[in-house]
């Protein structure tokens, strides 16, 4: 399910409680701090944006056969924005996977798709409505958590990586970081992977082959 360093970030689907993450903190937000934010926000300002940035950076960086990352095509700048990306999205995680409770979005917020929903059970394929994708993630919290660690860990790991100019490293993120997203958005929002064909359909060949 590995995709290119092009494909957009889909805009929903992280995290709630855990002790999940090896290596990273689990320290719970302490009384009197702001409250957690929304999933929807997180996803829309926070990881759809750092994700964008790690890809961007990682075209520019193609070597001539693009099987890899040149690190010679990368100035200060850009380590320096990988780097951001990897904490923020490190921090952004771990602060949602430590909340007692996540909220999908606020009253005022809308989530892509939604006005596509229909009323009751959601289906792999299907739009989603807030009130659904809530429930998806209120009954599996752990598993939402998984996911949430998943992503925290991503994003120390460039981190990391951009510290010490780990050009391998930044490689594996990028290449990898559609498959970590898609991972927790398939089953409490939804998946950019096409659905199968209909049984009996058959596809056509192309033509000359």
């Amino acid at each position: 399910m590995l995709k290119t360093m092009s494909a957009a970030v889909l805009a929903a689907g992280v995290f709630a409680a855990a002790a999940y993450g090896a290596g990273m903190a689990k320290t719970a937000p302490q009384p009197g701090k702001a409250a957690t934010p929304t999933v929807n926000d997180s996803m829309t300002h926070v990881m759809a944006v750092q994700a964008q940035t790690i890809w961007d950076i990682s075209s520019k960086a193609f070597n001539a056969k693009g099987d890899g990352l040149d690190a010679r095509k990368l100035d200060a700048g850009d380590w320096k924005a990988l780097g951001e990306a990897g904490r923020l999205i490190k921090e952004r995680a771990t602060l949602l996977a430590t909340a007692k409770r996540v909220i999908v979005a606020g009253p005022a917020e809308h989530i892509m798709g939604e006005d596509a929903a229909h009323a009751g059970v959601k289906k792999t394929w299907d739009a989603a409505s807030v009130k659904q994708v809530q429930a998806l993630i209120d009954a599996q919290p752990k598993k939402f958590a998984e996911h949430a660690w998943t992503l925290a860990r991503t994003g120390e790991s460039l981190e990391k990586a951009a510290r010490t100019r780990d050009i391998k490293t930044v490689y594996k993120v990028s290449a990898g970081l559609d498959e970590v997203c898609d991972g927790c958005h398939q089953p409490f929002w939804g998946t950019d992977e096409p659905p199968p064909p209909p049984k009996g359909t058959s596809i056509p060949r192309l033509v000359g082959r």
